[in-house]
Parts: C-alpha cells; sequence; structure tokens
C-alpha cells in the first residue's frame, strides 16, 4: 500500500519525518507533497502557475514551474480561515457590547455569509445570540465583511513577493495564472477583489476552484497513479 500525503508549504524536514513516521505502521510507501502543488496537479495547471491556498490555520503559497517546489517557491502566512473566524468575534463584540459569541458560531456564519465587497449580499446577514443573556437577531454585515476582507492584504503583499522573486521571464504567466483554493475560497468575492488589489502589477486572473474540499486529495490520487514505479521503490519507509 502507498499513500501521497499532502503538507503546508515550508514543512519542515522534522515535520516531514515526523508525517513519514506516522505512516510508517499503514503504508509501505510514502510520498510527501505540498497541498497547493497538490491543487495544481489536480487542474493540470503546474506550467507557470501561483497557487493561493487559504486553509484554516494558514494560507500557503506556491510558485509551481512544472516539477515539485522547492523551500524557495513556497510561503505561509497565519491570516486563513481561523483568523477570519476570531476577527469576526472581535468586530461584533465591538459593535455591539455584551455580545455572547463562540468561535463554532462565527465558523459557521462565516461558512454561511462570507463576502467581500466585491460581492456584496443583497439582503442583511442577520444572525441570533445573545447579549448580557438577552436574545437578539442583529446586523452582522458590515463585521462580516471587515473580517473576511483582514486576510486580502496579507495574501496580496505575498503574491507580490513570490512574483517579484520569480524569472522575469515568468512572471506574465504567473500574473495570469493564479489559482485561488481551500476553504477560504468559498468566501464570495475573494478572487475578484485579489485580482483588483493586484491590479497594479498588470493584467492579473485568479482561477476560483468549483471543489476546493476535495481538489488537493484528486491531485494527490492523480499523482500516485502517475508517478513512475521507481520513484515509490526510493520513497519506501522501510529503508529510511
Amino acid at each position: 500500500m502507498v499513500a501521497v500525503i499532502g503538507a503546508p508549504a515550508e514543512a519542515s524536514h522534522v515535520d516531514k519525518t515526523a508525517i513519514f513516521d506516522a505512516a510508517a505502521g499503514s503504508v509501505n510507501s510514502a510520498m510527501i507533497i505540498s497541498e497547493p502543488f497538490a491543487v495544481a496537479y489536480a487542474l493540470d495547471m503546474i506550467t507557470h502557475t501561483l497557487v493561493i491556498d487559504i486553509g484554516a490555520g494558514t494560507t500557503d503559497l506556491c510558485r509551481v514551474y512544472g516539477t515539485i517546489p522547492g523551500p524557495g517557491d513556497q510561503m505561509h502566512t497565519g491570516y486563513a480561515g481561523d483568523y477570519v473566524d476570531n476577527a469576526l468575534i472581535k468586530e461584533i463584540q465591538s459593535k455591539y457590547n455584551g455580545a455572547q459569541i463562540t468561535k463554532d458560531m462565527a465558523r459557521r456564519w462565516k461558512e454561511q455569509f462570507s463576502f467581500v465587497s466585491t460581492s456584496a449580499p443583497d439582503e442583511p446577514v442577520l444572525v441570533d445570540f445573545s447579549i448580557d443573556g438577552k436574545a437578539m437577531t442583529l446586523d452582522i454585515t458590515d463585521c462580516m465583511q471587515r473580517a473576511c476582507e483582514s486576510i486580502v492584504d496579507p495574501i496580496v503583499e505575498n503574491v507580490k513577493k513570490l512574483i517579484a522573486g520569480s524569472n522575469p521571464e515568468y512572471h506574465d504567466e504567473f500574473r495570469k495564472n493564479m489559482v485561488l483554493a481551500g476553504g477560504g475560497s468559498s468566501i464570495k468575492g475573494l478572487g475578484a477583489l485579489i485580482e483588483r488589489r493586484l491590479s497594479d502589477m498588470g493584467d492579473v486572473n485568479v482561477h476560483v476552484v468549483d471543489d476546493p474540499v476535495r481538489l488537493g486529495a484528486m491531485g494527490g490520487l492523480r499523482l500516485a497513479m502517475e508517478v513512475p514505479e521507481d520513484m515509490w521503490k526510493n520513497l519506501t519507509l522501510a529503508s529510511r
């Protein structure tokens, strides 16, 4: 039995060794790949593509040149899903003094109502929560927008760094071949807002994936089916 295991961008050697050790009792061979690379592989976009993979704990960014990316091609930031949840709680509690909100409540509202300025809802975002124990139904539209947009500037800044640090011959391709993936890609209008914030770099195109939940796994499966047998042999856990 073999396994392709996704790891966050910039996962250290120690981290990868721990993953190998954890898998040793279950599989004969394993390959650890960058999660953003798995996304690009699933989409067949592995030539000069820049992937923005927004997860719960981190947003992973990766330049893909056609091969497994190296450490210099990847970076990550803590501005991701959990950060939005915490920002939403702070925004609501700032607007409504005494608001009693859990992180699970904030995450649920985010998953249902999240948006940024490029895709504002037609109706206000109304949710139920308590203020000092009293049941209330209140408008959190502005809070939701600010919380969701709180991760945009750090992502844009790191995208610019990755493009600027790449081979100048490929800058135009990276600008026009960006992929927005991960759970955070479901924030309405996020791809368009990132395009707008990057417009000073030239023509930018951000492709928002259709199935962020399964796409990385699909890329891992495809890679497992296409990797030559001798590469698996070189990764046999027993020979480590």
